[in-house]
């Protein structure tokens, strides 16, 4: 007991990993502070994991932090002396920032701007610098900003870029009296602002899903009040957004247009997605070229809105990096990027802005606490030797569509008969087999979206009890009345895709009822290891998970 009295707050360890204990009566005043120059990057249990790295610190640092500011809160809610490689590497990280700058200089025009003499010779040999008051001046191109602060990001040089903001053309928008912001939306919207109410310009913000960051967004542009472009994963994403803008905001029909194949509007408010801007012809002679990309030409953008932006495309990298002058927002759940390109999301859409994990939510009734259990099926000795007979690839597709999942699912379903279930897979053929078994609505990515919203609003009035989803259940379904999913078949191990399934089920019902996650996977094979991996993440994220093992004679409690 004596221990734990005098346990702080915070355990700094040597590879720069800071462990914060949530239920220390310091927690509530801590975790502001360490927030601003630390990436939380796992919420297990009563502990967070954070993590620095040079883009929390640089940004810390632009908020006015020092590198004494932050090692001395360390040591003082840590008890002990910081480490000595970890005050090592926050002087390497400080000894680089504010080195370098983008800046209009009145004889030059725009300018990359060093304050350390003979920095430019390393990183653009091919210019010769001006001498400026003791500095050295690269006049460049206003459309290169993007590159130049990608290229200097990946030498260790954060650009402070003061080149400015364009203004967009106006556009009075403002919330209805109906729609209220949570405060943790509030402070989102908010990190996103000056206090004079001038717009940062740009940055990303995480929140989990089913945690409302589409009224952020909308928060956000009622502040801005500018035209506004939103660029989204998929087809159903682009059609919440707009059906989310009329509900909820005071703008109409005539101000919202949708940029697709079908019918390319663009009007004050334009939302398209991501695979038709990165649409390339391969014939003639405009092969290679990316004709709708001129969509951000069409009108004065005053902001552009990245839904799930660790999804953006590597194409849509090289325009972004055109976009400096307009202000940019990601929304996202996850900084996590299955290629690992992290560094060109901080360098082209900026630093984060907020974050809030799960687990605060959670605690605070925002959002639900699922009951995620995997579901161990064992292969027959006939399927064992098929198994063996095939390839790596052709193994994992054989156990996701191991058929004695089907009685598994026989037993969950007349367990949570009554509810709003899910069926998630990634299979067409398995699907279509579920479907047809339990003769259930089947949707796919060949359903039109008349068909797809049709199913949809049947669903969320219970008119429908089950759904089967392909893949196109991993973005923006908005599915609230879910209490059940049941997920057969995953893709090779994204860890993108286990939290967008789950975050389906997070928004509380009315009566406060459990929701569950079933994960059916067949045991000892490749498929539980990939599982696992998934699964791994999410409990890092603050998830808890349980296995049961499943024989024909048992039962799903």
């Amino acid at each position: 007991m004596e221990k734990k009295r005098h346990l702080k707050s915070l355990f700094i360890q040597n590879d720069g990993r800071i462990v914060f204990h949530t239920n220390h009566p310091e927690a509530t005043a801590v975790q502001p502070v360490l927030s601003q120059f630390a990436q939380l990057v796992q919420t297990p249990s009563d502990v967070h994991i954070y993590k620095l790295s040079p883009f929390s610190v640089w940004y810390a640092f632009e908020q006015g932090l020092t590198v004494e500011d932050i090692a001395s809160f360390l040591v003082r809610f840590s008890g002990a002396g910081l480490p000595a490689g970890i005050k090592k590497q926050l002087d390497g990280w400080d000894e680089k920032n504010g080195k370098i700058s983008l800046e209009l200089i009145e004889e030059y025009g725009p300018c990359l701007l060093s304050r350390e003499p003979g920095l430019f010779a390393d990183y653009f040999p091919e210019k010769k610098p001006l001498p400026l008051c003791g500095n050295e001046a690269i006049p460049v191109d206003i459309s290169d900003r993007g590159l130049i602060k990608q290229r200097l990001l990946e030498a260790g040089y954060p650009v402070q870029d003061k080149l400015g903001i364009d203004k967009g053309s106006p556009l009075p928008v403002s919330l209805r009296p109906h729609v209220k912001l949570r405060p943790y939306q509030k402070e989102a919207v908010q990190s996103f602002i000056h206090p004079d109410d001038g717009a940062k310009g740009d940055g990303f913000i995480i929140l989990p899903c089913g945690s409302g960051k589409t009224i952020v967004g909308l928060g956000i542009m009622t502040r801005i009040q500018e035209d506004t472009l939103i660029l989204v994963p998929n087809d159903t994403s682009m059609r919440q957004w707009h059906d989310e803008l009329l509900d909820k905001t005071t703008l109409t029909a005539a101000d919202i247009g949708t940029y697709t194949s079908e019918r390319k509007e663009v009007k004050p408010v334009t939302i398209t997605t991501y695979q038709m801007l990165t649409y390339q012809q391969t014939k003639g002679e405009n092969k290679g070229i990316f004709p709708h990309y001129s969509l951000f030409d069409r009108r004065s953008w005053g902001l552009v809105i990245y839904d799930e932006v660790h999804l953006l495309p590597a194409p849509l990298f090289r325009i972004t990096s055109n976009l400096q002058g307009r202000r940019r927002i990601g929304l996202t759940a996850t900084f996590v990027r299955e290629d690992g390109r992290e560094g060109d999301i901080y360098s082209l859409i900026g630093p984060k802005r907020y974050e809030v994990g799960i687990k605060a939510l959670q605690d605070n009734g925002w959002l639900a606490q699922p009951v995620c259990k995997e579901v161990k099926i064992p292969l027959t000795p006939g399927q064992w030797s098929s198994y063996f007979a095939l390839s790596k690839r052709e193994r994992f597709r054989f156990v996701s569509e191991n058929e004695t999942k089907l009685e598994v699912l026989d037993q969950l379903l007349r367990k949570h008969r009554g509810q709003q279930i899910l069926i998630i897979g990634q299979y067409l053929k398995q699907l279509q087999q579920i479907a047809k078994r339990y003769s259930v609505p089947l949707l796919t990515g060949e359903c039109t979206k008349k068909e797809r919203q049709q199913l949809y609003d049947r669903f969320r009035k219970q008119e429908i009890g089950t759904l089967v989803l392909s893949r196109l259940a991993n973005m923006a379904v908005d599915l609230p009345d879910a209490q059940v999913a049941i997920q057969v078949s995953g893709t090779y191990g994204s860890r993108q895709e286990e939290a967008q399934r789950i975050g389906r089920l997070l928004r509380p019902n009315k009566h406060g009822e459990p929701v569950y996650f079933y994960t059916l996977v067949s045991s000892m094979t490749k498929e539980e290891e990939l599982a696992a991996h998934r699964q791994l993440f999410m409990m890092e994220q603050g998830y808890s998970y349980e296995w049961e093992e499943w024989y024909p004679c048992s039962s799903i409690y």
